[in-house]
């Protein structure tokens, strides 16, 4: 049998960046690297997963920029998918409120 060819179903750039980051979540401090970014969110590796619709706030300080800071949603962890055992940990979060800053920090690795 032949397998069904994936389809991308994303709307948004993707850009595939690893950067260090600290997150607050649920009374927790945990820290993590950025695997990739859009415009509208980002996944983050970390040991500690938060709980899916939780309010988060991250930052991180990219080599070539200031400090940024996002907040929003947690929409996903990776603990939730049928193969978690077999996936690095991390979750999805939806950037609410985007600053100018990170405005400016996507717009820049679109450039690179």
């Amino acid at each position: 049998m032949s397998e069904k060819p994936s389809v991308e179903r994303r709307r948004l750039k993707r850009v595939v960046k690893r950067i260090p980051a600290r997150y607050q979540c649920e009374g927790m401090i945990g820290k993590g690297h950025i695997k990739n970014v859009t415009q509208e969110g980002l996944f983050l590796r970390t040991d500690r997963l938060p709980s899916p619709g939780a309010r988060i706030r991250l930052v991180f300080e990219p080599e070539d920029g200031p400090k940024v800071e996002v907040s929003g949603t947690v929409r996903w962890t990776t603990g939730q998918l049928r193969h978690a055992a077999d996936t690095s940990p991390g979750f999805g979060m939806r950037i609410e409120n985007v600053s100018e800053e990170f405005l400016e920090f996507f717009e820049n690795i679109l450039l690179h």
